[in-house]
């Protein structure tokens, strides 16, 4: 079934910046259209999030009943999310594939064919270099004249 959505994205980071030495953060909120897809196993979210001066990046977000949650941008990027567990992930949208680490200190997950929220904290390392610490939130709800079946 494919049920009409909205999403509505936060996102948290703190990042090395390497320049002063410090740290930085980044706070970000979209709201955007896509789609719940349910699955056998889960639902996925599918949605085009807005590039600054670039055609939309389509995401698309596999939420599965383990508890697992993977995550795909564009189709180069991907990264799994797992509580209390660190997967390793590809990055090939760069001249070159790029490997990360995804450690994720905390999922939790109520999204369902009727909404609700997924709020992840993680840490991404490159090269054993922690590059960034995130949280993730991103809040769903059926479109305004969606039918659930």
């Amino acid at each position: 079934m494919k049920i009409p959505v909205n999403i509505t994205i936060m996102t948290n980071k703190t990042v090395d910046d390497p320049q002063d030495g410090g740290n930085r953060s980044e706070v970000r909120e979209t709201t955007v259209n896509g789609f719940m897809h349910t699955k056998k196993n889960g639902l996925t979210l599918e949605y085009a999030e807005p590039e600054e001066g670039s055609v939309p990046v389509t995401t698309l977000i596999d939420l599965q009943r383990s508890g697992i949650v993977m995550m795909n941008r564009g189709g180069d990027a991907g990264m799994i999310f797992e509580r209390g567990k660190t997967h390793s992930c590809v990055f090939t949208s760069g001249p070159l594939p790029v490997e990360i680490r995804v450690r994720t200190e905390a999922l939790t997950n109520t999204i369902s064919a009727l909404g609700g929220k997924l709020d992840v904290d993680y840490t991404v390392d490159i090269i054993a270099s922690r590059a960034e610490q995130s949280h993730l939130s991103l809040s769903v709800r059926p479109a305004q004249g969606a039918t659930l079946s």
